[in-house]
């Protein structure tokens, strides 16, 4: 399995590939974009400057110091849908991107643009991304009939999914699935927000003035006594899980490991499912936070590969955590049905 690792500049390229990265791909928002549609419309799924490379000649830059190490770049184009203009707009920018930068691929998420995109550059790799939802193998299906060269699973499958549509793309796509950092507390494919302004609408729901109605017979009764109480735990604890899957309020354990939505216990049964490629998120996170990620996860998969059985790999990574209730808690786990 290739590690697919997020890069925010040319300078973290030799870290992250000295450190066992296999695969990098990051954001590109050219200042052309940033006149015309300005902070309302992204062109991917991170802010239109955190995470993502502005110039030109740092994508080149990027892209030549990867490949020197064998490593091969992909860009991501993976906002929920682009206008007929915004499109006309991107190809472009996709051409300069392949011809003149060098880089090898898109992560793309409308199913109009990826279309495009195959017409246009037909020998480009095309990877589908976790917006998309693919959640079932008529998905896979779907994707490769549309060109698609890999799936990227959503956050919300579990090893068992993961394993079934590895099995249905298997010889046909590559896969590829979430083993670290920023979950998502909604399934992301059916998510039309963005985080700008007051922030991310899910972080924000247990916050807002609520009233917990049960939906019975015609009228709904506002709930008193036990009911009431069970309600408000039920609310408290989806406070928390939205806490731990928003990086546990960018907080860190006591031996420098930032804390955050992890997969890390699963690696035993990922390897297991065929996948191709397991992915570290945080396009916008810092070099400290993606090189920490990397050398955990490589640890982890080295020890999985070495052929530690399942409680060995579950509590050595447990350890390297350093957060044995944030463990316990299961509120941080990707895979919380193979959670040790």
């Amino acid at each position: 399995m290739k590690l697919t690792v997020p890069v925010g500049n040319p300078d973290e390229v030799e870290m992250l590939a000295e450190n066992g990265a296999g695969e990098f791909f990051c954001g590109f928002v050219p200042r052309d974009w940033l006149e015309r549609y300005g902070g309302a419309f992204w062109l991917n799924r991170r802010g239109p400057v955190v995470g993502n490379l502005a110039r030109w000649d740092d994508v080149s830059l990027l892209a030549e110091r990867s490949h020197a190490f064998g490593i091969p770049v992909h860009v991501t184009f993976n906002a929920p849908y682009y206008t007929a203009e915004q499109q006309e707009f991107l190809l472009p920018v996709i051409d300069r991107l392949a011809a003149e930068s060098g880089v090898d691929g898109v992560i793309v998420s409308d199913v109009g643009f990826l279309l495009a995109v195959r017409r246009a550059f037909p020998e480009l790799s095309v990877h589908a991304s976790s917006v998309m939802a693919t959640l079932n193998p008529g998905m896979v299906d779907f994707l490769q009939e549309l060109g698609a060269r890999r799936v990227i699973f959503p956050r919300s499958l579990g090893v068992a999914g993961i394993r079934a549509l590895c099995g249905a793309a298997a010889g046909r796509l590559e896969t590829e699935a979430f083993v670290l950092n920023e979950g998502c507390v909604f399934e992301e494919g059916y998510c039309m927000t963005t985080h700008r302004s007051a922030g991310a609408l899910c972080v924000q729901l247990p916050g807002v003035p609520h009233r917990v109605l049960p939906l019975a017979g015609e009228h709904a009764v506002s709930l008193a006594g036990e009911e009431g109480e069970r309600a408000r735990e039920l609310m408290g604890a989806f406070k928390d899980w939205v806490w731990f899957q928003n990086g546990c309020g960018n907080s860190m354990s006591p031996g420098g490991v930032p804390n955050g939505p992890c997969g890390l216990c699963a690696l035993f049964d990922l390897a297991r499912t065929g996948v191709t490629s397991l992915k570290i998120s945080g396009r916008g996170t810092s070099s400290y936070r993606k090189l920490v990620s990397l050398q955990m996860v490589r640890m982890i998969l080295d020890l999985v590969q070495q052929g530690a059985p399942r409680e060995e790999a579950a509590r050595k990574a447990v350890a390297l955590r350093n957060t044995p209730k944030f463990c316990e808690a299961r509120y941080m786990c990707y895979y919380r049905e193979e959670a040790s």
